[in-house]
């Protein structure tokens, strides 16, 4: 069961007596917890029923040869295994159930699988037992033992940012990501929508903490206000560095020199997102993102100016992926600014720019300024006709 999904349904469902949380993303996992403890203390347990365990707990403190350390390891590990199970199989002494959380259990289903898969078919259902777990091979008899009924497993796998590869229907910014977004700002008793929920992410990264931290400061922000919109997130941490850099490009589609101009020092002032995701102020660098970014941008104007050229329109630019379907307009009105002759001279300027900015001393300022007044430039017969 994916992790969205368990969010939806486990308040709506009894408490199974077996979970297993499984995957490399920890918040979620701790998320999922939460609302697990939750649920036990609200069916009637205490704190005295709440029972942990660490299966990392099982290593040796002597130093002994490698097959004395392995019968030491199964039987540190035995031995534990038996200390969750008397937990697990008998009764509480306070509170009406108890939970039992196992951390780090990955070495217990290895070493147990068929004693642990033998406890889910049959389990002392008063109580509750949580594994966490890396990973687990769903293909193992005690993965096929969680099979719903005794016990769920809850996956809690890194989410996409981005449409899953196989989703390519799907707009840039309905993601997995976005849609955790959105569920998790309800915990802040607030709503959004996809769009603002990417927006967000566009200025956070992917950290489901920096996420959480963002949209507790976000609730505080927009007060009694119910939802949160793009125009809050706007407000309240400005505009990403990669909005930036889109707004950049949109200007030098547009050939708007003195706005393309001015974004492009602005970027020089406040750094840029680089491809670690970190921001750089180092000019030379920012100035060769510029470059690199322009040319694919123009790279893409090509491409859609030649399906129009051919009787192509916005379905076969769709079809053929040269632009995102959230875009796909405005990067038709961009392409149709430029014509296939010029192209070829504003590819020469592009590695024009990327040769000074690799090996001159020139202030890479003004290398891009100069190449963005030439891609900004329009053709001298399209200019005389936009004169007369």
């Amino acid at each position: 069961m994916k992790f969205t999904d368990f969010l939806h349904k486990y308040s709506n469902t009894n408490n199974l007596p077996v979970y297993m949380l499984s995957g490399s993303e920890y918040f979620l996992k701790k998320q999922a917890l939460t609302g697990i403890k939750e649920r036990f203390f609200l069916d009637g347990g205490v704190k005295e029923g709440l029972i942990q365990f660490n299966g990392k707990d099982t290593g040796s403190n002597f130093a002994v040869s490698q097959a004395e350390g392995n019968a030491t390891q199964n039987v540190k590990a035995s031995g534990l295994l038996n200390d969750i199970f008397d937990e697990v199989r008998t009764a509480p002494m306070f509170g009406k159930r108890k939970l039992i959380i196992v951390e780090n259990a990955d070495s217990l289903l290895v070493k147990h699988q068929e004693r642990i898969s033998e406890y889910i078919k049959s389990p002392f259902s008063i109580n509750c037992l949580i594994l966490e777990v890396l990973s687990i091979d769903k293909r193992t008899k005690l993965a096929k033992a969680m099979s719903g009924k005794q016990g769920v497993i809850v996956e809690c796998d890194k989410l996409f940012d981005r449409p899953a590869p196989w989703e390519t229907k799907k707009p840039e910014y309905d993601s997995e990501l976005t849609k955790w977004i959105i569920i998790h700002a309800r915990s802040y008793d607030k709503t959004m929508n996809l769009k603002s929920a990417f927006c967000l992410l566009e200025r956070t990264g992917n950290s489901l903490a920096i996420i959480d931290r963002q949209l507790d400061a976000l609730s505080i922000f927009v007060g009694d206000k119910k939802e949160i919109s793009m125009e809050d997130i706007q407000r309240f941490s400005g505009a990403s560095h990669r909005e930036k850099l889109f707004n950049l490009l949109d200007a030098i589609g547009m050939k708007n020199t003195i706005s393309a101009v001015k974004m492009a020092e602005n970027l020089f002032n406040v750094g840029m997102e680089n491809e670690r995701k970190t921001i750089t102020f180092d000019p030379r660098s920012i100035a060769i993102i510029i470059v690199i970014s322009s040319h694919r941008r123009m790279k893409d104007l090509w491409k859609i100016l030649r399906v129009l050229n051919t009787g192509g329109n916005k379905d076969d630019i769709l079809e053929k992926k040269y632009a995102p379907r959230p875009f796909v307009d405005k990067m038709i009105k961009q392409a149709q600014n430029f014509n296939e002759e010029e192209m070829s001279e504003k590819w020469k300027y592009m590695l024009e720019a990327d040769l000074l900015c690799k090996t001159s001393r020139l202030s890479p300022t003004l290398i891009i300024e100069q190449l963005i007044t030439k891609l900004c430039m329009w053709p001298r017969n399209e200019l005389s006709n936009t004169v007369s």
